[in-house]
């Protein structure tokens, strides 16, 4: 029996959605949608499909990738993939894009080859295919294998974009991202703080510059009705409607695959998503909640994550790129206790939950790479915390001043996954972070459990990458926790700057992790290198330079 046009319809709209359609379900589902004025929601108008914030990849594997866009109208978004740039021989796949996700769509690739340089193109149509947008092409690579080593991986990591009013400037816009490209790198890091939805965009810089202004309020403003999820929502869309309207950003993520992470200035500074309010200033600002539902919908809406369909909230998430690299991306936002909670025995405080903590630790103690990267939003040593005496420091540090902000690190659990890895001996773990704007290496070299042994553990700091910078004149650098006594090998203050890391096989045989910042205009800062041996060969051995 004929299936009812209804019903098929619903079948059509569910199978575009999720990636379900079959050859013979297709061509049903355009006759029937063409046959019931499915695309008289335009009738009238003159109308035309455009893809408005570029195209990126993301969540690669050595199987599979995420392929992200966002287009004006209700459509459907086509994806075409190839192994040559002519896409000769090619797979595609499609799924229907509406306003339940803002008009972005993911689509994702599966049964891919591994260490393969993948070529993409994306556009949008109607269901009767009459009206298309144009085509964007963009690349890719995939994962190693779990069998490859010895092969270079090389990748970016980044963060904090638009801050403090410093945002596209008016003649080169984000012109860190086209230095960022040039790099080539396997994939980018992109460690949080991806908007500043706290921060408006005048023309008026702090620096005397000149940004393409921004038509958005900040998120804290008292104009802004946390109450009304239309509103609230809209602002989230509009910084990221502006922070990737950037063409230096665009060009970079089409051909730079991404992990995405976020921070607390993708909701608003220094947040955790299970608190009743914010801060101790907000307690009777009503609708804190919406402000984080919608703000970490606008982060999943518009970052090429592959949403888990079981926890569809999460974003702790491990890949594995062959036998020299585990990259382990942290959340240390959607379980934190409250900033302003003191960091006691009996107060179980915790920035990861117990349930993420436990997931990290059990990967750290399970993985056969050579490199262990967790990035981490929060750096480990660096106090951080905006009026921290009074609301508690937000990363996992102390500090040193004789204030309450001293209480209120999250130190304990921090001790608790260094103690893990000093008791069980886990080698070669490297953190990656940013967040609070100025670059530094430094190496850990705590004997956490007392047996004689330190851990070891290596921080990159980087960023930011156009937010206010630490080191200017009034602002010097904030001194380091020493708790778990950390070394510096390079610090530097008052600069723009990403890091580029590499994972490379050197000549004395082994695979080595080297690292550089890199400033704005795409050359390594001096005195930034190192070269880290990995430890089962020479015990803590580096070189820097």
């Amino acid at each position: 029996m004929a299936r009812p046009k209804i019903l098929l319809t619903l079948d059509c709209i569910a199978a575009l959605q999720y990636n379900l359609l079959t050859l013979s379900l297709l061509f049903a589902c355009i006759s029937v949608l063409t046959a019931i004025g499915f695309d008289n929601v335009y009738a009238g108008q003159n109308y035309s499909l455009n893809i408005t914030e570029g195209i990126a990849s993301g969540d690669v594997t050595d199987h599979d990738s995420t392929i992200w866009s966002r287009v004006n109208l209700p459509s459907i978004m086509h994806v075409q993939i190839a192994k040559d740039p002519l896409f000769k021989t090619s797979d595609s796949q499609i799924q229907w894009v509406d306003n339940a996700t803002d008009f972005t769509g993911k689509i994702r690739l599966n049964n891919l080859t591994s260490a393969t340089k993948y070529y993409y193109k994306v556009w949008f149509s109607s269901t009767d295919n009459h009206i298309n947008s144009s085509s964007l092409t963009g690349t890719f690579k995939t994962a190693l294998n779990s069998s490859s080593s010895g092969k270079i991986i090389s990748f970016i990591v980044g963060g904090d974009i638009g801050g403090q009013k410093l945002c596209r400037d008016s003649k080169n816009g984000y012109s860190i991202f086209e230095k960022m490209r040039r790099y080539n790198a396997d994939f980018y890091i992109q460690n949080g703080d991806m908007i500043y939805a706290i921060n408006d965009c005048p023309v008026k810089r702090p620096d005397g510059g000149r940004n393409i202004p921004g038509n958005f309020s900040g998120i804290a403003d008292q104009s802004v009705d946390w109450n009304n999820i239309t509103q609230v929502y809209d602002i989230y869309r509009s910084h990221w409607l502006y922070n990737r309207g950037d063409p230096h950003l665009q060009n970079f993520l089409k051909n730079t695959s991404m992990y995405s992470q976020w921070d607390d200035q993708d909701v608003i500074n220094d947040f955790g998503a299970p608190w009743l309010y914010w801060n101790s200033q907000s307690k009777n600002r009503t609708g804190y909640h919406n402000i984080v539902n919608e703000g970490r919908n606008a982060f999943l809406n518009f970052s090429p994550i592959n949403i888990d369909k079981d926890n569809p909230n999460r974003i702790y998430r491990l890949f594995h790129w062959g036998k020299d690299l585990d990259l382990l991306i942290v959340d240390a936002r959607s379980n934190r206790s409250r900033n302003d909670m003191q960091d006691t025995p009996e107060n179980h405080k915790s920035m990861l939950g117990n349930q993420q903590l436990k997931w990290l630790e059990y990967n750290l103690l399970n993985s056969n790479a050579t490199w262990k990267v967790i990035s981490s939003d929060v750096p480990i040593s660096i106090p951080t915390g905006a009026n921290a005496s009074m609301f508690g420091r937000d990363g996992w540090a102390n500090g040193i001043d004789l204030d309450f902000s001293s209480k209120t690190g999250f130190e304990r659990e921090l001790g608790q996954l260094m103690k893990f890895i000093d008791d069980n001996n886990i080698k070669n773990v490297v953190f990656v972070t940013t967040d609070v704007h100025f670059p530094a290496i430094l190496k850990y070299n705590s004997d956490v459990n007392r047996d004689g042994d330190p851990v070891n553990v290596y921080e990159i700091v980087s960023g930011p990458l156009s937010a206010f910078r630490f080191g200017l004149p009034g602002a010097p650098l904030p001194m380091l926790d020493p708790t778990f006594q950390p070394s510096i090998l390079y610090v530097e203050g008052g600069i723009y700057n990403f890091a580029y890391i590499k994972i490379e096989k050197q000549s004395d045989g082994n695979v080595h992790l080297l690292a550089d910042i890199i400033g704005e205009d795409g050359v390594a800062r001096p005195n930034s290198h190192i070269d880290i041996v990995p430890q089962e060969s020479i015990l803590g051995n580096i070189s820097h330079k």
